[in-house]
């Protein structure tokens, strides 16, 4: 079951997707964390979302990138309930940390859309292997004032990679209205 939970920033996405996680029935879960910590304000946002799973059962694997190296990190994927936080994360860390993927960018042979279409495939190909998958994501206003034409690139991608996960996805929570 793929399960896609979307919405804006502290709209209760990681409430509701934990909430979810737990009603699986699976006695594995686990909670891939995708957040790079670059300040205070993400050191605090990682304690809050630490002290919300706490005793929950939760076996954490921190990947800022290369999803499908999940799965060699889980015992039983068949059997097990991953939840994905934060696809808007990912996107990020994949455009600017995955080396090889930035290249191909840089030089032309990966188009925005060809990004969104790996990006995407890499979750659903990380979803088939398992029980359970809830997929974290946000969004953004991609025509807000003030954002430069990277930060423009990005929320794209974003939107794209968002699209595609929403396609396979079996069941979708909306709560980017509030």
């Amino acid at each position: 079951m793929i399960s896609f939970v979307l919405g804006k920033q502290n709209s209760g996405k990681s409430e509701l997707a934990e909430k979810l996680a737990l009603q699986s029935g699976d006695d594995r879960r686990y909670y891939v964390a995708t957040m790079k910590i670059l300040d205070e304000a993400g050191r605090q946002r990682v304690q809050k979302h630490r002290e919300q799973r706490a005793g929950k059962g939760f076996i954490t694997i921190e990947r800022e990138y290369d999803i499908l190296s999940v799965l060699d990190k889980t015992d039983a994927p068949a059997e097990t309930t991953v939840l994905l936080e934060c696809v808007s994360n990912l996107v990020g860390n994949e455009i600017y940390d995955n080396s090889a993927r930035a290249e191909r960018m840089t030089k032309g042979e990966l188009s925005e859309e060809g990004f969104a279409d790996e990006i995407a495939a890499e979750i659903k190909k990380l979803s088939e292997k398992l029980h359970n998958i809830i997929i974290v994501s946000s969004e953004y206003e991609s025509d807000a004032q003030g954002y430069d034409d990277e930060t423009r690139a990005y929320v794209r991608m974003l939107d794209m990679v968002n699209e595609r996960i929403s396609r396979y996805s079996d069941r979708i929570y909306d709560l980017r209205k509030g």
